[in-house]
This record gives structure tokens, C-alpha cells and sequence, in this order.
């Protein structure tokens, strides 16, 4: 007969305990899944005029920014780039690469000014827990939309995979059929 294991009883197990779900509870909050499952945990969002603190690029699709206390991964709405950090290297590819390092170029050290679409006060996200949004760059002429010009370089496609950018869908269609014309980036084969 196999010996039984033991489990952990008294201070032991509410330790062990406290640490599971503290580091559960902080791997919720990163991933931004917390907010996706308990939307009334939002803070409220940021306005028109408000800059967040641009924290890391992910990749060319993805961006964390400071939001209120929190550290909340942005999936860019409308942009689906190839992929360049997948845990799986066969996933990745030359053109992530490159849409990874046109966002770099483009964002790092800009302080950037989100905007979510409002689905009754609560932020969208994908199947990720990742809020969907738009990334806004100040710029000597106004503020670009780096979604746009991130499709309109070529390093994505106008991605309607979670419904089509109800602000921006005429930018974002105008951008990618430049692209197209212009055979840059993803389109240049």
C-alpha cells in the first residue's frame, strides 16, 4: 500500500494558502482577466485629454500601459499583426518582427493617450482580458492614431475579429487598401 502524503495543516496551509492566492490574484490583475470577469473592479476611465504612462511593448499589437494604479494590457482594436513573442518560436515570424520594431520605433518614450470604445461604461476586451482600445501619439500637427498607421505601413490587416472599429472603420479600410496599393509591409509579395 503507498504511503499517503500528508497536507500541510495549521499556519503551514493558511500560508500556503495566502501566498496561491496572492499570486493568482496578481497574475489575474496582469493579465487583465480580473477585469474582464469583474467589470465593476474598473476604475474609471481615462478621459479625452489624459496621457497614460506608456509602460512595455509587447509586441506590434498589444501595449501595457499605467492605468489609474494598474498595469493593463491594450490590445490595439482593429490590428491583428503576425506574431513575434508566441511561446511557441514556430508561431513567430519576420513580419512580427518587424511590426514589433515599427512599434517600438514609433512609441517608445511617447507618452500615448488611450481611448476605449464605451459598451456602457465598461472597457472591451478580447478573449484575453485584454482591454481593446486605440493608441493616440501626439504629433506637431495633432494626435495620430498609431492603430491606423500601424495598418497603413503594412504590418497588419484591418482585423474585424471582434467587430468592426465603429469610430475609425472607414480610416482603418482607407488605410489598409494604401497599403495594399502600395505593396508595403505584409502586402509587399
Amino acid at each position: 500500500m503507498p504511503a499517503r502524503r500528508r497536507r500541510p495543516q495549521g499556519p503551514v496551509a493558511l500560508l500556503l494558502a495566502v501566498l496561491g492566492l496572492g499570486g493568482l490574484g496578481a497574475w489575474l490583475e496582469r493579465s487583465g482577466w480580473v477585469y474582464a470577469w469583474f467589470p465593476g473592479l474598473l476604475p474609471p476611465p481615462l478621459t479625452s485629454g489624459e496621457a497614460a504612462p506608456l509602460l512595455k511593448i509587447r509586441d506590434g499589437d498589444t501595449v501595457e500601459i499605467r492605468y489609474q494604479d494598474l498595469r493593463l494590457a491594450v490590445r490595439l482594436r482593429g490590428v491583428d499583426t503576425a506574431e513575434s513573442v508566441h511561446v511557441d518560436p514556430s508561431r513567430n515570424s519576420a513580419a512580427g518582427d518587424a511590426a514589433s520594431a515599427f512599434a517600438h520605433q514609433t512609441l517608445d518614450g511617447v507618452p500615448v493617450r488611450i481611448e476605449f470604445e464605451d459598451r456602457g461604461g465598461l472597457i472591451t476586451c478580447d478573449q484575453y482580458g485584454r482591454a481593446l482600445g486605440y493608441v493616440w501619439i501626439p504629433g506637431p500637427a495633432g494626435e495620430t492614431l498609431f492603430n491606423e498607421t500601424l495598418i497603413r505601413a503594412g504590418w497588419s490587416r484591418y482585423e474585424t475579429k471582434y467587430g468592426i472599429a465603429t469610430r475609425y472603420h472607414k480610416r482603418l479600410q482607407a488605410a489598409e487598401q494604401d497599403a495594399q496599393a502600395a505593396h508595403r509591409g505584409i502586402w509587399a509579395q
